[in-house]
Parts: C-alpha cells; structure tokens; sequence
C-alpha cells in the first residue's frame, strides 16, 4: 500500500462533527476502498495500477480463501459423512444426514460396515460381518420351526436373506457344515450334518459358538477376551473341550480362529475378508497396555498384553465433559471471530450506501493538506456512484465468505477429537481468514 494517510469522515449534516473515523487498515478491502477515491484525485481518473492492483488482490483473496474452503469442506467434512455413512446406515439408507428411505424399501448394498435391522417392531443394532450376524436368526433361518436347517429351506430363502444381510445363506449354510466337521474330533457328527444335508439346532448353537468368535476380528483380540470373561466358564468348569482348561489352551483356541490363515479366514465367505479390512482401517492404529489373567479353575496367573484401539480412545476422549467445554471455547471463539467480521461487513456497507456522493463536493470530494512531516493526507468526504456499486458488491461477496467460512469451520472443529489437534484446526481457519491481510 502507498505510505500515505487516508482517512474519511461520515456526515449527518455538513455543519455537524463526524460520527465517526474509518482509517485504512491492513487488509486488500481497506485497500479496495481508499485507492479508487486517491487515484481519481491524484491521477484524474480511476484505470490507474493501483486500482488495478486493488481489483487483483481482492479476486486473488477470494479465490485463495474458496480453494482452501474447498479442499476442507471436501475432504474433512464430506469425507466424514461418507465415513459416518461407511459406518452405519438405518434400514438400507444413510443414517438421516441427507437421503432417509423408508426401512426395508431396498436390499442392504453393503456399503456400511454397520446397520439396524427394524424386524417386528424391535430394532437390532449389528456391526458383525453378515455371515456372523446370521448365527442369531435363527428364526429366519428354520423357517417351517422344526429344529432343523435343511438344504431346501436355504433355497427358499436364500434371494430374502442375501438381500437383507448381503451374504449367500448357501455359503453360511456350508460354513456351518466345514466349521462341525472341524471338530469332529470333539463330537460326534450325525449323518445328515456328516452329508452336509440339515443342521439340527444343537450343532447350529455348537457351530455358532466358533462363528461368532469371528467377529474379534484379529488374534489381537484374544487377550481382551481373557479379560471380558468370554472364556471364564470353560476355564473354571471345563465344560468346553475346544477351549480347553488352560489359559494357553484357551489362547490357542482363540488364535486358531483369528489369526491370518485361521479357520474364519479360510472357511467364511469373501465378504467376511472385506468386512475385516474395513473394520481395522475403521478402528485404525492399536495400542497396547498390561494386564493380569488368572485362570479362574487353577488360579494360574499370567501377563498378557490388551489391545485398544486409536479410534476408539479418540471417541471416547471426545465424550468427556472437559473435552465438551474445551471444544466448546474453541467454537465460540471462531464464531466470535465470524461475528467481528460481519461488523466490519455492516460497517463498510452502511458505508457503501449513506456516504455522500462526490458531485456533492465537486473538485473537494478528496482534499489533500500535508502533517508536520511533509506528508500528504487524504480526507475522502465524497464516492463517485460505481465507486459505491463496488463497494457494495464487495461487501456481499464478504457477507457470503463470511458464511462459508462460519459454517464450514464449525463443521470442521466439530469433528476433531484431539485436544491439540483442535487447536491446530482453528489456527488453519485463522489463517485462511488473515489471506486478507
């Protein structure tokens, strides 16, 4: 900016004091405002290349402070609503964030990791992998109610269930069978579940036992298990065979099923694959901490190491009431600075529109007079008509800015979940704001 005081005065009447001063300030709207005025009194006319200068910088600021918005509201915002999305959906459709179907208008596209299944006027909320979460229908699976899951039945069903679980009950049917004779070294097989004809409902509850184990996801998990009492009653009554009476019997077990290359993997269907990729890219980075078992039939104690994972402690941190009232202030803080704009917005727009018009002053509109140093002064009593029309066009791209700026950095505050993280948020939103200055 040229080195040169510009000051303007607001009248009520000319006889009357200012109501008050706007002076130049260190931003391309100021700058905008005070050069075309200067210009046409130093120059004659208003093309000179300060004007042009004054023109550029504000498309520039625009189109810098879009960009950045842009690229936010794209990738941090949208792409978390398509993750929430990724996560859960309501009956087939997104969670009610933008597009809401009716419960049950369409097949389950398998799109989320999650869902809630409206059956009977009571919901069931499931974030297992769809050939698990068949191990608890068994109601639709044994469809004539006589205690056993035939061939026939798995084809009578199979379009009604692979469109509401996103999985061929063909394909769970024979994972039940290959998981039954797994351990036949355990139990005796009939010759029906032998032949991989029915499964009686005892084998079933057997089977669904091992199944359901497969949504722990990795061996990781095994440990956590021990812990949450999962394998409590074998250990102390040693009523389960498979699980064994040790603590490393019962690890074993775990690992057998879980770990790459272990019978979940090998037996389940494709989709149990790609349900267990997303839910680790979902639960992201683990973390470790050590625990104490004790075997609750020998009292045998043993140091473990439990799993947790990053995104798990992220949203739970973020459900405290000091990170609440921490965001909180960080929110208000960005509105408060929102709404010190907007001042400054109704300011120079109650400008643009009440300030008097230069034909009022004719060759005064900007009189120039020199301080105790010499240097030039300008006092700008009067704006030419397409000087005003600028300015309130300028102030209307600001008021729109403003409200990007307001809605897209409390969408982007509100999903952060680290304590510096959120403040490394806001100092990105201040300085797109300060690309102005």
């Amino acid at each position: 900016l040229p080195q040169l005081q510009r000051q303007f005065r607001l009248f009520l009447a000319p006889t009357e004091q200012p109501v008050f001063i706007v002076k130049p300030t260190d931003n391309v709207y100021s700058y905008f405002m005070f050069i075309s005025p200067t210009e046409l009194k130093k120059e004659g006319g208003t093309f000179t290349w300060d004007t042009i200068m004054a023109y550029l910088l504000i498309v520039v600021n625009f189109a810098m402070q879009g960009l950045l918005l842009y690229a936010i509201f794209n990738k941090i915002v949208v792409g978390n609503i398509e993750w929430q999305n990724g996560i859960m959906k309501v009956g087939g459709a997104d969670w009610g964030l933008f597009d809401v179907k009716a419960a049950g208008a369409d097949c389950n596209d398998g799109g989320s990791l999650c869902f809630i299944d409206h059956n009977n006027n009571f919901s069931t909320f499931s974030c297992a992998p769809p050939s698990v979460q068949l191990t608890g229908r068994w109601d639709e699976l044994d469809t004539n109610g006589d205690g056993i899951w035939t061939q026939q039945e798995v084809m009578e069903s199979r379009e009604k269930l692979q469109c509401k679980y996103v999985v061929d009950p063909v394909e769970v049917f024979n994972v039940f069978i290959n998981f039954l004779k797994e351990r036949d070294n355990v139990i005796w097989l009939s010759p029906e579940v032998k032949h991989g004809k029915a499964i009686p409902k005892p084998y079933f509850t057997y089977a669904a036992g091992d199944i359901i184990m497969c949504g722990y996801r990795n061996q990781l998990m095994c440990p956590n298990l021990l812990k949450r009492g999962v394998f409590h009653a074998p250990l102390k009554y040693k009523s389960a065979p498979r699980v064994g009476v040790t603590i490393e019997s019962a690890l074993d077990y775990c690992y057998n099923l879980l770990a790459p290359g272990g019978y979940c993997e090998r037996i389940l269907p494709s989709t149990y694959a790609v349900w267990r990729q997303e839910s680790e890219e979902q639960c992201k980075n683990p973390k470790f901490s050590k625990m104490v078992y004790e075997n609750p039939g020998n009292g045998i104690v043993k140091s473990l190491l439990e799993v947790d994972y990053s995104a798990r402690v992220a949203y739970e941190r973020s459900k405290t009431s000091t990170f609440k009232f921490y965001k909180c202030i960080v929110i208000a803080l960005w509105c408060l600075t929102m709404l010190v704009e907007l001042r400054e917005i109704v300011m120079d727009l109650t400008w643009a529109f009440r300030f008097p018009a230069a034909s009022r002053f004719g060759a005064d509109a900007v009189k120039i007079h020199q301080d105790v140093e010499g240097n030039n002064k300008y006092t700008i009593q009067g704006i030419t008509p397409v000087h005003r029309c600028w300015v309130a066009v300028l102030c209307f791209a600001r008021f729109v800015m403003t409200g990007i700026l307001l809605f897209v950095g409390v969408n982007y505050l509100l999903k952060q979940t680290s304590y510096i993280n959120l403040i490394m948020d806001a100092v990105a939103l201040g300085f797109i704001m300060e690309i102005s200055r």
